[in-house]
């Protein structure tokens, strides 16, 4: 994905070309295809280009229609062609292909804020207004593109690179506790607008930011909605549907260029595949789509290599495998290459970001199977108990009655019932699971054991018939996936793409009843018939066999004793002795918690050797 980053303020004061260039140059890794600065009373802005497509994209930010109002920021579009098409109803005329940018601007142009809503893809941008001296910034509604910022010394500071804003002088680089805390409390911080900086800011997925006067105002602009169960008259009608969208959003985010997806031997991946297998020869002729897929074979009995191999065998597709097994946990990590952006708890981010290198000397776009669990593993007890509410005794008769002489068996409730039984059988010791291991004055000072209850309650739903895949689109979960798949933490200008987190997708399986077509993926199975071998299409959820660290930690080929010694700044946050000593005694899936610590130690050590911690 470009790179963009800038400096606006208010009262027109020049912006330093020197710092500038410093942005530029940190952002060169995203953008091989060109670097623009641009320097005007009251702001400066650096871009560096990755051509990606398949739209049109303009090479050179920010760009106007107007000299008056610009755009600078990485923009990929869903539904251009309905976008034009609304424009054009409304007098717009485009002499040729306009780029997803230019669509944007003359949104902005016709309608103002009115249109955020309507932009749906892969995007964060900037509007600044020269004249009135006001900017407008805008994240996508899952939150696939980054953007950070940083008001400060009287200036606006902003990119979608966060190390990048390290580089202005008033911006502090003192940490952020509480997103620290979040971390070795859960891996991810739950404020979605932070970051592990205290005076470096995230804009959250589906927000906007307002600066203008010396005031920053963000708002939400755009969520998933929540309505009726859809109802259809044939259950063919329902399959039809979803291909059909599932086709638009593949086609909109698979380049004409050579590409990539990210396989696994599960469904949603090589679903994805079979469409993108399809439509390639109708727009990207002879380009080539090769798949990636990491197996941990021999290390325990892995079968997703056999099945991605399989997957890719029926489509025709060349497979590139990597094995897990030939890395140990945070090998490389000593290494400055290696430190990422923010905390991260991979201890095997060596294999991601290998995958992800083998990938750029293919290509620059990848395609993700990402999102397929969210509401196609959905609840049929809240469905019911939604039902039963509204008195349509007859619709549950009939669609469990159609389930089960289908399958055999009632389909699977998923209402919570066994943790709500650990919880009830638990109530008396809710800090049971609480890491012992944090530092005592740090947990006093965030007061952590308030901060662990609160984590652990159950949010009130949101949606009545799919409550969790709702919470987990809603939240910022998916938008933290984005941000370490992104180029600023695997180190390569490789776009990943989700065709199954595509608005317009996640908007009709909202309001899919969730019997028959959300139990075990039965919608995917039925719209993947033909398409896909038998063995995969009819393949249950797997979970991961195995877990790689307690395996290499318990046959003794490697052993959390032997992480480096904590740096000064690890042991403000946790106690390293009783760390240790918890690591001692600990070799089954409590490891993965207590090694929170050593993935904080490796970064603080990272940032701590560069001058970058205080």
């Amino acid at each position: 994905m470009s790179g963009f980053a800038g400096v606006v303020s208010l009262d027109g004061a020049l912006p330093d070309t020197h710092l500038l260039e410093r942005m530029a140059q940190t952002l060169a890794f995203r953008g091989p295809d060109g670097t623009h600065i641009t320097t005007k009373p009251g702001a400066g802005f650096c871009f560096t280009f990755l051509r990606t497509g398949p739209a049109p994209q303009c090479p050179s930010q920010p760009c106007s229609l107007d000299g008056n109002v610009w755009l600078l920021g990485d923009v990929r579009l869903d539904g251009r062609d309905d976008l034009r098409r609304k424009l054009e109803q409304h007098g717009d005329v485009f002499p040729s292909a306009p780029t997803d940018e230019e669509l944007v601007l003359r949104a902005w142009r016709r309608w103002g804020h009115d249109c955020l809503p309507d932009l749906m893809g892969d995007f964060s941008f900037l509007l600044w207004n020269d004249e009135a001296r006001r900017l407008l910034c805008v994240r996508d509604l899952m939150g696939a593109r980054p953007f950070f910022y940083a008001p400060a010394g009287g200036w606006f500071s902003f990119s979608n690179t966060l190390e990048v804003l390290l580089l202005v002088p008033q911006v502090s680089p003192a940490l952020d506790s509480l997103f620290i805390a979040d971390f070795l409390l859960q891996e991810l911080c739950s404020d979605p607008d932070r970051s592990v900086y205290r005076e470096i800011r995230r804009l959250p997925a589906g927000h906007k930011l307002e600066y203008a006067s010396d005031q920053v105002r963000i708002s939400r602009y755009v969520s998933l909605p929540i309505g009726e169960p859809l109802r259809l008259k044939r259950p063919k009608e329902y399959i039809e549907r979803f291909q059909t969208l599932l086709d638009h959003a593949v086609r909109d985010r698979l380049p004409r260029e050579p590409s990539a997806i990210f396989l696994s031997g599960g469904l949603d991946s090589t679903s994805v595949a079979s469409v993108a297998t399809k439509i390639a020869p109708q727009t990207a002729g002879s380009a080539t789509l090769r798949a990636y897929t990491m197996e941990c074979q021999p290390l325990f009995d892995d079968e997703e290599g056999r099945y991605a191999s399989l997957a890719a065998q029926n489509l025709n597709m060349p497979i590139e495998i990597l094995s897990a097994a030939s890395c140990l946990p945070y090998e490389g990590w000593d290494e400055p290459r290696w430190r990422t952006p923010e905390p991260c708890h991979d201890p095997f981010l060596r294999l991601r970001r290998l995958q992800y290198q083998q990938i750029r000397t293919h290509a620059r776009v990848a395609l993700s199977g990402y999102g397929g669990d969210d509401i196609l593993t959905g609840q049929a007890w809240p469905y019911l108990v939604y039902l039963l509410r509204r008195s349509h005794f007859g619709t549950i008769a009939r669609e469990l009655g159609r389930f089960l002489l289908t399958h055999g068996h009632i389909p699977p409730l998923r209402g919570g019932f066994r943790a709500r039984l650990r919880r009830w059988f638990r109530q008396t010791d809710a800090l049971m699971d609480y890491p012992p291991w944090l530092a005592s004055q740090f947990a006093e000072e965030q007061h952590l054991r308030e901060r662990w209850l609160e984590l652990q309650k159950t949010p009130k739903p949101m949606h009545p018939f799919h409550p969790e895949g709702y919470s987990g689109l809603a939240d910022n979960f998916w938008s933290s996936v984005f941000d370490q798949d992104d180029a600023a933490w695997t180190g390569v200008p490789v776009e990943l793409r989700a065709p199954l987190l595509d608005q317009r997708v996640l908007r009709y399986l909202l309001q899919l009843p969730p019997v028959p077509w959300c139990a075990d993926k039965e919608l995917l199975r039925l719209a993947m018939h033909g398409l896909l071998p038998e063995e995969i299409r009819s393949r249950p959820k797997t979970p991961l066999i195995g877990d790689a660290v307690s395996i290499l930690a318990a046959s003794g080929k490697w052993s959390p004793a032997l992480l480096p010694a904590p740096c000064r700044a690890a042991r403000t946050f946790v106690d390293w002795e009783r760390l240790g000593a918890t690591l001692r005694r600990t070799i089954d899936s409590n490891l993965w918690v207590c090694l929170r610590a050593a993935s904080l130690n490796y970064w603080l050590k990272g940032i701590e050797n560069a001058g970058a911690i205080r």
